[in-house]
């Protein structure tokens, strides 16, 4: 499901990490299909933003990783923080400043913020492109970036979330 063209710095040995540590299905509304998805939209973004491409990745698979329940779950961004921190150094390798946005776009990513540097608000709209695949039109007043608002990118992500969902 990563795409080809572009080298991820999500790695198996991270995979691995997260899958042993999530609770819900797999392919579920909140598993890796979603993930994967968030990737797309988060690069494609990070192309027009200048976010830090390397953060929208890792955020696209942790936001979601430490779900309890696929409905309301308060604590799931902050406990995601909190993954993330325990697989820096092996897992993650960052920069003190890169980890601390990943940190602050994974414990915030629920809260429908619109207002943070340009790495975490591209993470928030990569995630919040992918409401097709709960029925959700994506609206432009909870985006953040210029970008992300653009009619095309939220037509291009509600497309990609509808025939994902479909074949996932």
């Amino acid at each position: 499901m990563l795409n080809s063209h572009h080298p991820s710095h999500i790695t198996p040995p991270l995979i691995e990490a997260i899958r042993s540590r999530y609770e819900l299905d797999w392919h579920g509304i909140h598993g890796v299909s979603h993930w994967s998805r968030v990737r797309n939209n988060g690069l494609k973004l990070a192309a027009h933003t200048g976010a830090n491409q390397k953060v929208v990745e890792l955020f696209a698979f942790l936001h979601d990783s430490c779900r309890l329940n696929d409905g309301y779950d308060r604590e799931h961004g902050r406990r995601a923080a909190r993954f993330a921190e325990s697989l820096l150094g092996t897992h993650i390798l960052l920069p003190d400043h890169d980890f601390e946005l990943l940190v602050h776009a994974c414990t915030n990513h629920t809260w429908g913020n619109t207002v943070a540097d340009i790495t975490v608000q591209t993470c928030w709209d990569a995630d919040r492109l992918d409401l097709g695949r709960v029925g959700t039109i994506p609206d432009p007043k909870r985006l953040c970036t210029a970008a992300a608002k653009n009619e095309s990118m939220i037509e291009w992500a509600y497309q990609q979330s509808i025939r994902l969902e479909v074949l996932g």
